[in-house]
């Protein structure tokens, strides 16, 4: 797989997520305050320079009502949470 490629898929995630709260007209500054974290630390993350923990995708996910597949970089169409 060439360079870009791999860089375009690893930002997958985090271009859902940045997707999922442009939808819900959410900012980053909500992210922070749900996680308590700073909103430095919280743009790092979401530009994908830090991984999120699996406990703040799992609130990041109940927050916004979506499935934690959002955060997987296989195909996802979708950012609503089903059932």
């Amino acid at each position: 797989m060439r360079k870009a490629a791999k860089k375009t898929q690893k930002h997958l995630p985090y271009n859902r997520l940045k997707a999922a709260l442009v939808e819900r007209g959410l900012t980053q500054d909500h992210i922070a305050k749900l996680l308590n974290l700073s909103k430095s630390t919280v743009n790092q993350k979401i530009n994908g320079s830090l991984d999120f923990t699996f406990s703040e995708v799992e609130k990041i996910c109940d927050d916004l009502s979506v499935s934690t597949d959002i955060f997987l970089t296989k195909s996802y169409t979708s950012v609503t949470k089903v059932g």
